[in-house]
């Protein structure tokens, strides 16, 4: 078993909590966890875009601006991730408790910690939100958000809704910082790992993957649904590629340290086997030079005993996620890349 320092100090608590950290607190007490608040939202800023786009004549009633008709989505969906993550967030931490070997009075302040993050940057995320959101609509193409009069109506409907959705990227990112570094320091500083008890190794991969889903869902979608706006957009494939970047370290990096002091774990325990292999053929060797073949079944028992165990540690997995896990996430993460080349190879040959 993996042993660290008893003593530990408990992430700080009491901090002043960020608007974002308060209202999920806030909403997380409503029905279904806030679910109808979340698509109450998108419907707001749909309608709102769509209300700005009608009464300007910018479309006819009844029918949708492709731009105004996508990109309302970003803001309630980032919210409701972040919200459902630090659910994810406690199961895992109770899932892993026992193996830190700490007191039990201790975990509420950790659990404080994974589903809270201190205020401070609001008026920074702002000030990103909307300097991305202007940003990516003027680098949008002609044809999309159109000349003059009309790409300023579009803008008032699109504005809303782009700088909330860009404004919660910063803070999607730095929750997501916060906690999978909560990950690593839990994972380096536990005192009672087993590698032998996968229930709390596995524990927070759950995390890792769902975090790193929230960013590949929101990429695809831009991708995709979204794609007419990203074609030749600067800003918004440079957060494009950020939120790929992002959903892949999310799922690997917070785990790594844990992979080490398994791999390390591991290595100690097929040492220790090796060692009692030899005293026991030695042992063996000893009984048959003298003769004592009747006492060498005792010891061939033992090193048959011995080596099941050397088997067992040698397939002990030295990373902590199941490999289903891993191999959904490679599929999450390529087969719609996969599609979606083959849709445009296939569809640039028809154009043809």
């Amino acid at each position: 078993m993996i042993a660290a320092a008893a003593a530990i100090e408990p992430p700080a608590a009491g901090y002043r909590l960020s608007a974002v950290s308060r209202f999920l607190s806030w909403a997380d007490d409503l029905p279904w966890h806030g679910a109808l608040l979340y698509l109450a939202m998108a419907a707001l800023l749909f309608a709102w875009g769509q209300a700005v786009a009608w009464a300007t004549g910018l479309v006819p009633v009844g029918t949708f601006h492709p731009l105004l008709a996508t990109g309302f989505v970003y803001g309630p969906y980032i919210l409701a991730a972040l919200a459902y993550l630090n659910r994810v967030a406690v199961r895992a931490l109770a899932q892993f408790w026992p193996a830190t070997g700490w007191p039990d009075d201790q975990q509420a302040t950790w659990r404080y910690a994974f589903v809270t993050a201190p205020g401070g940057y609001g008026a920074i995320a702002f000030g990103f939100g909307l300097a991305a959101a202007i940003g990516a609509f003027f680098s949008a193409s002609d044809t999309l958000i159109g000349t003059g009069s009309d790409r300023l109506i579009l803008l008032v409907g699109y504005l809303p809704a782009a700088t909330l959705g860009y404004s919660l990227v910063v803070v999607a990112i730095s929750q997501s910082v916060r906690q999978l570094r909560l990950v690593a320091r839990i994972h380096r500083e536990a005192t009672r790992i087993d590698p032998f008890d996968r229930v709390p190794l596995y524990a927070f991969s759950g995390l890792t993957v769902r975090t790193a889903l929230t960013y590949l869902v929101s990429g695809y979608y831009a991708l995709t649904v979204n794609g007419t706006f990203q074609a030749g957009n600067v800003v918004g494939i440079v957060v494009l590629a950020a939120t790929f970047g992002a959903g892949i370290a999310c799922f690997v990096l917070p785990l790594w340290g844990i992979h080490e002091r398994l791999v390390h774990e591991k290595a100690q325990l097929l040492q220790e086997v090796e060692r009692r292999l030899g005293r026991l053929g030695d042992e063996m060797y000893r009984r048959i030079d003298g003769g004592q073949f009747d006492g060498t079944k005792v010891v061939s028992d033992a090193l048959s005993g011995v080596q099941a165990l050397r088997d067992r540690i040698s397939r002990l997995p030295t990373w902590p996620w199941q490999p289903n896990l891993f191999r959904g996430f490679l599929s999450a993460l390529l087969l719609p890349v996969i599609v979606y080349v083959v849709s445009r190879l296939i569809g640039g040959r028809v154009g043809v």
